[in-house]
């Protein structure tokens, strides 16, 4: 069988500092030992994390550099009207990635071409890339839901538009991939059976070589980490709460750090709430260091913005697994909590500060009882790179 060709449309990837990029080098890392790939994205703006090129060739990457009118626009002031107008902040880069694609169409002629939202204008250049070379195939992947995305922003005019796009994407793409089913039954149920029977879950994945200097050690206190940033109504106000309803006594066991979220306002809560002796804030680091950092922490955190059901799985859960460490979840009901409870771990429902200490208290006894207790391997393997890798393999191959 003759290799595919392969052309992969994203915003994202490295050195550019998204939880997506490396979602997508994985994919690309895994995907090019069989197929000829093509990487086409936007220009690195800033140094981004240059640990992801530790593991990301960019010897197959071709750069859609934006045009004058799109930087001229985006540098000019008045982004509340722009924020009111476009459908999303990288509505007007998705010109000059077409007109970059569709040059590379005619020199090499693909015969799959993949597009990565988030930002979701990228699949808008893939729909039109696709009514311009209608035998190609074209899959559509979904790190999040699009219009229905309860984080979303709109006002009248974008939810419309961004309807639009939407509903024309789902239609016109040979297949569909969303990392999660409760985002396909979501994204899907006000349209027809032919787009739900094209739409695939294909998880978030993990890559263990990148794991594999690291050892366990004990360390004095039960150390507890939440890597990342948080913003909107992800907020750790809960969860602090609850460590203030422990002793003395409980709390003095703890050392809590968040890694990525030294905000004056998250040091403010945290001051607010006495608790300067068990919690600490800590700079953003590599997503390297971060994998060190997740592997030596005793238990690791899920923190959710408090909504009434999540379909979201944060591709740092999945790090996590990699990790194989516990994990303790306030979360909505939905498709982490789902997968934690799955994994044998404890989850507190974020919108209900009086269940946390107790499952917090429950969670650290558990611990303390099992220090040894991990990740079950089946769950493992199904987030790895190699069972995730195969499953895309196989789509591509039978698209």
């Amino acid at each position: 069988m003759e290799r595919l060709n392969i052309l992969l449309l994203t915003y994202c990837y490295p050195p550019q500092k998204f939880p997506r990029s490396v979602q997508i080098s994985h994919l690309v890392q895994y995907l090019r030992k069989d197929f000829n790939i093509t990487v086409v994205t936007s220009e690195p703006e800033n140094e981004g994390d240059p640990s992801l090129l530790s593991f990301t060739p960019l010897d197959n990457v071709v750069y859609a550099p934006k045009s004058n009118f799109t930087k001229i626009i985006e540098r000019s002031k008045g982004h509340r009207i722009k924020k009111e107008i476009l459908p999303d902040f990288q509505y007007l880069w998705h010109f000059d990635l077409f007109r970059k694609a569709r040059v590379l169409i005619d020199d090499s002629s693909p015969d799959v071409i993949i597009t990565f939202g988030h930002p979701m204008s990228t699949h808008i250049a893939g729909l039109k890339l696709k009514r311009k070379f209608p035998h190609i195939k074209w899959l559509a992947h979904f790190s999040d839901p699009w219009v229905d995305n309860i984080f979303n922003d709109y006002n009248a005019w974008t939810k419309w538009i961004n309807k639009y796009y939407q509903d024309s994407v789902l239609k016109s793409a040979d297949r569909l991939i969303f990392t999660s089913q409760e985002t396909i039954d979501l994204v899907t149920k006000y349209y027809s059976e032919e787009v739900r029977k094209k739409s695939i879950c294909l998880p978030h994945i993990f890559n263990q070589a990148l794991y594999f200097h690291q050892s366990d050690h004990t360390n004095e206190k039960i150390i507890l980490r939440y890597i990342g940033n948080f913003y909107g109504n992800r907020q750790p106000d809960s969860f602090l709460k609850a460590l203030k309803l422990l002793s003395h006594e409980q709390r003095a066991q703890l050392r809590v750090e968040f890694i990525g979220s030294e905000a004056k306002s998250i040091k403010d809560i945290i001051s607010f709430f006495k608790l300067e002796d068990t919690v600490f804030t800590y700079p953003a680091v590599s997503y390297i260091k971060s994998l060190e950092l997740m592997h030596s922490a005793d238990i690791l955190l899920i923190i959710d913005a408090p909504t009434e059901k999540s379909p979201f799985l944060p591709s740092k859960l999945i790090d996590y697994i990699g990790a194989n460490k516990p994990i303790f979840g306030i979360t909505p009901p939905g498709t982490s909590q789902k997968l934690i409870e799955e994994m044998g771990f404890l989850v507190a429902d974020s919108r209900d500060v009086s269940d946390i200490p107790n499952k917090l208290m429950q969670m650290i006894e558990e611990f303390s009882k099992n220090k040894s207790k991990k990740v079950p391997s089946n769950i493992r393997h199904r987030y790895s790179i190699s069972a995730v890798g195969k499953q895309i393999k196989s789509i591509l191959e039978n698209v």
